[in-house]
C-alpha cells in the first residue's frame, strides 16, 4: 500500500460520524484517544474500519439499516473508494455488516431463528449439537463484585449495578444445565424478565431489539468442575458429579465487554467442540 499523506489521515480523523457531536460514551473515549495516538502507524483502511465501528457504537446506524452509499462515505471520511471498500470488507468478513446485491450494505442483525445453534459449541454423547430450552428462574439488580467490575470494565458508583439472571436449560423436559447471565444495568436498563422467556428468538436478538446492544464477538473459557449445592439440586445430580463449566464474555462495538454468561452442564454426557475452519 502506498504511503499516505498526513493531510489524508487528518481528514479521516476530523470527519468522523454524526454521533461524534453528541455526548460521548465514557467507555469509548479511551478507545478513540488510543486510535488517534497510533493513527500514523496503521493502514488507512483500518482507520476507516474503526470510524465505522464508532458510528455503529454511537447508534447512527441501527441493526438492519442500510449504511450510506460508498461514494458519500468515501467523501465524508476523505479517502478513496478502494480504501473505503477495504475497510467495509473487513467488517463484512467479521459479520458486522452485510452486503446485499443491488441493495447496498446493511448493519447485520441477529436473526430470530437462523442463529439458534450458531453460538453453541456443546454436543451430547451422540455427537449432536445440543439445543436447549431456557426456563428463567430469577432476575435481580445487584451491586457488582470487584471481579465482575473488572471483567465488564464498570466504573463509577452508578455504573456498578448489574442484572443477575438465573435459568435452567432443558433438553425435552430434562434439565441438563444451569445458566447465569450478568448484564450491566446501564446498557440493559429496559430489559425485563418477560423479554428473556423462551421463544424462537435467541438472546442476542433480544439484546438488539430491546436494548440496542449488539454482540459482535465472544470469548469462552472451559473448566472441569464438580457439582455442588444448588446447581446439583437443580440438575438432579449427586455432589461431586462431573460438570462441564463454560464461561462466555460477550463484546459489543469497540471491544467493550457487556455480557457474562456462565453455564454448567452435566459433564458425562456433554462435551465442547471447537473447529478451526481454516488455518490460513
Amino acid at each position: 500500500m502506498a504511503e499516505l499523506s498526513n493531510a489524508a489521515r487528518h481528514a479521516l480523523s476530523e470527519k468522523g460520524c454524526a454521533g461524534d457531536a453528541r455526548e460521548p460514551d465514557p467507555q469509548l473515549t479511551e478507545s478513540r484517544n488510543h486510535l488517534k495516538s497510533f493513527t500514523s502507524e496503521i493502514p488507512l483502511y483500518r482507520e476507516v474500519r474503526q470510524r465505522i465501528l464508532h458510528c455503529l457504537a454511537d447508534g447512527e446506524w441501527k441493526p438492519g439499516e442500510r449504511i450510506p452509499a460508498e461514494p458519500g462515505l468515501a467523501e465524508r471520511f476523505g479517502v478513496a473508494i478502494s480504501t473505503l471498500r477495504a475497510g467495509i470488507s473487513e467488517l463484512t468478513a467479521a459479520g458486522v455488516l452485510v452486503r446485499r446485491q443491488g441493495k447496498g450494505t446493511f448493519v447485520a442483525r441477529h436473526d430470530l431463528e437462523r442463529q439458534q445453534l450458531r453460538f453453541s459449541n456443546i454436543y451430547d454423547s451422540q455427537h449432536k449439537k445440543v439445543w436447549t430450552r431456557r426456563q428463567i428462574t430469577g432476575m435481580e439488580k445487584v451491586h457488582a463484585d470487584p471481579d465482575i467490575c473488572e471483567t465488564l470494565r464498570l466504573q463509577g458508583a452508578n455504573a456498578q449495578y448489574v442484572h443477575r439472571i438465573s435459568a435452567v436449560l432443558h433438553v425435552a423436559e430434562k434439565p441438563v444445565a444451569v445458566m447465569e447471565l450478568i448484564l450491566p444495568v446501564a446498557r440493559f436498563a429496559g430489559l425485563r424478565l418477560k423479554d428473556l422467556e423462551q421463544t424462537s428468538e435467541n438472546l442476542y436478538s433480544v439484546y438488539q431489539r430491546v436494548c440496542g446492544v449488539t454482540i459482535i464477538r465472544m470469548e469462552e473459557r472451559i473448566h472441569a468442575r464438580t457439582a455442588t449445592g444448588k446447581p446439583a439440586r437443580k440438575l438432579g445430580l449427586r455432589a461431586g458429579h462431573p460438570i462441564l463449566s463454560v464461561e462466555r464474555i460477550g463484546f459489543t462495538f469497540n471491544d467493550v465487554p457487556v455480557e457474562i454468561r456462565r453455564r454448567s452442564y452435566e459433564g458425562t454426557n456433554h462435551h465442547y467442540v471447537f473447529v478451526h475452519d481454516s488455518l490460513y
